[in-house]
């Protein structure tokens, strides 16, 4: 038979390698996350991307041939359509969110002001114009 005290410091010091276990597993599940530094950013919608860009993107660009009503800027420039957009040689969805996130308020030196839309409402715009690529992309440096 085992005595009381003899019986105690066995459960305390299981007690303390469980505890111990515990904390390693909580440790390595809490910083997971953060070890793997090229995570991606979530890609967008391209359905809900077209939508949006037809109610927000066709007042200045041909966002498809078949768009409701033709563009109205009258500016110096008329902007390029969207298939233009995602067929020039270095455009990938990276480089027009950086693009598209760079764009002042107000535009000065560009004729294209930032656009009003959420950062997931942008990522699908992002992913419809990406999606009416049909020349083949430039070659990563």
């Amino acid at each position: 038979m085992l005595s009381g005290v003899g019986h105690t410091r066995k459960l305390t010091i299981k007690a303390r390698r469980c505890a111990a276990v515990a904390a390693i597993a909580a440790a390595a599940a809490w910083t997971a996350p953060t070890t793997n530094a090229q995570v991606k950013p979530a890609a967008g919608n391209a359905v809900a991307g077209r939508e949006m860009a037809l109610i927000a993107c066709t007042g200045c660009h041909v966002v498809t041939p078949d768009q409701p009503f033709k563009p109205i800027y009258p500016g110096p420039t008329f902007p390029p359509n969207f298939s233009t957009i995602a067929n020039g040689p270095n455009v990938t969805a990276a480089s027009l969110q950086k693009h598209l996130e760079s764009l002042a308020a107000v535009a000065e030196n560009s004729h294209m002001p930032k656009p009003v839309l959420s950062s997931s409402e942008l990522r699908d715009v992002i992913a419809f114009i990406i999606s009416l690529r049909t020349e083949p992309a430039a070659p990563a440096r």
